[in-house]
């Protein structure tokens, strides 16, 4: 490979913080918020112009993973989370609880992805955390020691500027934060493929009184048939349409786009391209094959593609497949989980689901997985935790996240506060404090 040497040259220090966190997501935003709670000096620095990752900028339109999955379906993550569904509330941003298309065993949220933006950002201003948009990390730094960060390298609009914290987050999604520092990962199923990217987007003038009637296996059939003919050129057909909000509007999470991975920008570039190709074939097919979709037109399309997965970090504790299928407890759990194992396949174009095996059932995330190995002073938080891949088809939707990222929030600026290491905050002195704030770690 050819390459070029870099000038050596001096970065301005444009800020020095307790906590830092990398991400704007749900796990990120839940994390800063929950830093600052604790008295941390703390900034979030986000690449969009706007708070929210998958559920504003992926327009997922659905939190998932607020409730267990069966006839009880109750509560399992609160703290941050609960304050944040109060908000939307008040704003009629967000939906009641309904039973999902895809099986009546599992309930979600529907909400309005453009009151969120607004919604989690005055929440992290109530918060007094500082934001930072349209920046990107592009590199750590080191402490003399070299098992401690002193912060990382940004890139925005104003340059090149370094960011110093005494603990950082990484809430990027993909681990960039963490593999930047030579943390071990694992990319997808660990053989080179990862599950399949979605373009979400949103329709108007649909027939809302004929959307009951479109169950997934409805749905499948129906596509299935216009597939068939020739003249559409996709290829899941188990999509998701749902009611969306505000009223009116329809989401449908149906692209499927394999094989490219989202850590390499050409492939990026493609999976951009391909999932809003794919959304006009499928209003193409809408219109003539689904009944109320005649008039239907695209009013939104997700600004970026949709990202289940690419790196996992190697953690001080892997969570594996049995122990969210069989319901493990931890005696370190920092956060619930029952969402079915979600597997979008880059091969069969379709889900693989997979329940736990008791209803209503759930599991515990232990804080372990939020500590990577090697690094004293570094935590992650989101899809990229500890887990193996089907581990993850499980936590990586949006109630977790925001659980996850309170915990870590939590756990950073108690190791903060006492000047020691991540590993050295014991796990009940973390499980008091969510405790104290609301948060749910057993039901």
């Amino acid at each position: 490979m050819k390459t070029i040497r870099e000038e050596a040259r001096d970065v301005e220090v444009r800020g020095e913080y307790d906590v830092l966190v990398v991400g704007g997501g749900p796990a990120g935003i839940a994390a800063s918020m929950a830093a600052a709670r604790e008295g941390a000096h703390t900034l979030l620095i986000e690449r969009h112009g706007f708070l929210g990752g998958m559920g504003t900028a992926g327009m997922v339109g659905s939190f998932c993973g607020f409730f267990t999955t069966g006839r009880q379906q109750k509560v399992i993550v609160g703290g941050i989370a609960a304050t944040l569904l109060e908000r939307l509330k008040e704003r009629q941003g967000v939906s009641e609880k309904g039973v999902s298309k895809v099986d009546p065993r599992i309930a979600s949220l529907r909400f309005n992805p453009e009151v969120l933006k607004v919604t989690v950002e005055q929440l992290a201003a109530e918060n007094r955390v500082t934001l930072l948009f349209h920046t990107f990390v592009v590199d750590v730094l080191w402490e003399k020691q070299q098992n401690r960060l002193a912060g990382v390298i940004v890139e925005n609009k104003s340059g090149r500027s370094a960011m110093l914290a005494k603990v950082i987050i990484d809430a990027s999604g993909d681990g960039d934060v963490a593999a930047r520092a030579g943390v071990p990962f694992e990319y997808g199923d660990g053989k080179g493929g990862a599950q399949a990217l979605t373009t979400i987007f949103r329709l108007l003038n649909v027939e809302q009184d004929k959307l009951k009637d479109l169950t997934m296996p409805r749905v499948k059939e129906i596509l299935g048939e216009a597939k068939k003919t020739g003249r559409y050129s996709f290829n899941r057909v188990d999509g998701i349409i749902n009611p969306a909000l505000p009223a009116g509007m329809v989401t449908i999470n149906i692209s499927s786009i394999p094989d490219l991975c989202a850590l390499d920008a050409f492939d990026l570039t493609r999976a951009e391209m391909e999932g809003r190709r794919q959304a006009y074939e499928y209003v193409r097919a809408f219109r003539e094959y689904l009944p109320g979709f005649e008039g239907a037109d695209i009013c939104t399309l997700a600004p970026q593609v949709g990202i289940r997965e690419t790196r996992r970090i190697a953690g001080e504790y892997v969570l594996q497949e049995e122990d969210v299928l069989k319901g493990r407890k931890f005696d370190d759990g920092i956060a619930l989980g029952a969402w079915p194992v979600e597997i979008h396949d880059p091969v069969t174009r379709g889900v693989k689901w997979g329940f736990i095996e008791k209803e209503d059932d759930y599991y515990s995330i232990p804080v372990r997985c939020l500590i990577p190995q090697k690094i004293e002073n570094l935590l992650v938080a989101g899809r990229c935790i500890s887990a193996s891949h089907v581990a993850q088809a499980s936590t990586r939707v949006i109630a977790p996240a925001l659980a996850l990222g309170e915990a870590a929030g939590t756990l950073s600026a108690l190791s903060w506060r006492s000047k020691g290491t991540v590993r050295g905050v014991a796990a009940e002195v973390v499980q008091a404090a969510l405790r104290q704030h609301g948060a749910v770690l057993e039901a």
